[in-house]
């Protein structure tokens, strides 16, 4: 199992020595198996590695917190920087390697956070790191705080904050996976006009209304409703093009259907323009791109007359084409 004696050794003492309650450890000898990482049983269940003490560091970096399909690193420059760091803990330039980093566990449905740190238990004579020891332990994040951040008081759906930071996570699993993501953005048709008519108060009303629909309308975990902001509203799910506009036009017909009283309009009713875009991720694939593609259908829609769901074009085209 072990790659030699040494690395042994060292294993058992931090089963002894670091037989805590929810702390996770990893150690790598990096002379004779650098791709090679062992862990304690409490990091392969809390991370979902299996039983396997024994685990690739290709494929499960321990110390940038890349555990399987699950992680939640916000940009590839957080993750640049967290190899980098790796590089300067093995090669010297810091004595210790120290962050912290978010983590989607798929069982609770929730996203917990963890700190990590490492240093070199073993160096050689010119300062390169033999073998290194990380240890992960979780922060005490308060739950309701944490929602009070990512809530919109007035709707209850996920905020802006939230999306910012959900899209990105989707996008990310996207790419590893060479899944479709799609964004749809929702806008109030007139809402202006609502609000001068009938006043704030039920503005604000008919905004929970509308949540309230887009809400029964996504009916898959992986549909995220979020509260964009003013009367915008915005879905970040997976799905081809044809599953997505299936889902724009449910939600434009509820609404619709929902008959919310509109007096400065022909129809008589609140109504909603959808903008969609469904993309396969790729390298090129970012959270900007598919907001700008998104919002340009919602711009078409609105342009050819409102209540419609148009798919967006894609940032390189052109609105005239």
């Amino acid at each position: 199992m072990f790659a030699n004696k040494q690395i042994e050794k060292y294993y058992r003492q931090c089963e002894t020595l670091l037989n805590f309650s929810g702390v996770s450890w990893w150690i790598i000898d990096l002379e004779e198996s650098p791709d090679v990482f062992y862990c304690n049983k409490t990091m392969c269940d809390t991370f979902h590695l299996g039983d396997d003490i024994q685990h690739s560091i290709s494929k499960t970096c321990p110390i940038a917190g890349d555990y399987n399909k699950f992680i939640a690193i916000k940009s590839s420059v957080s993750a640049q920087e967290i190899y980098k760091e790796y590089d300067d803990l093995k090669n010297n330039k810091i004595a210790e390697y120290d962050n912290r980093f978010p983590y989607y566990d798929e069982t609770q449905d929730k996203v917990l956070y963890f700190s990590s740190r490492a240093k070199a238990l073993v160096r050689d004579e010119f300062g390169k790191a033999i073998l290194l020891l990380g240890i992960i332990e979780p922060e005490a994040v308060n739950e309701e705080l944490y929602k009070q951040a990512s809530i919109d008081s007035l709707t209850g759906l996920k905020n802006r904050r939230a999306f910012d930071s959900q899209l990105q996570f989707m996008l990310n699993l996207a790419k590893r996976e060479n899944r479709t993501i799609s964004l749809l953005m929702f806008d109030i048709d007139h809402f202006k006009e609502y609000n001068d008519c009938l006043g704030h108060y039920s503005g604000d009303l008919c905004l929970m209304k509308i949540a309230g629909v887009l809400t029964k309308s996504c009916c898959r975990e992986t549909d995220i409703v979020c509260r964009y902001g003013g009367e915008e509203f915005a879905i970040v799910t997976y799905g081809d093009s044809q599953n997505t506009l299936r889902l724009a036009e449910n939600v434009r017909r509820s609404v619709y259907e929902a008959n919310i009283p509109h007096p400065k309009v022909a129809s008589g009713r609140v109504t909603v323009s959808v903008g969609y875009i469904s993309v396969l991720a790729d390298a090129h694939t970012t959270p900007r791109s598919l907001i700008e593609s998104a919002d340009c259908g919602l711009y078409l829609a609105k342009r050819k007359g409102r209540d419609k769901s148009i798919c967006g074009l894609k940032v390189n085209e052109n609105l005239t084409s």
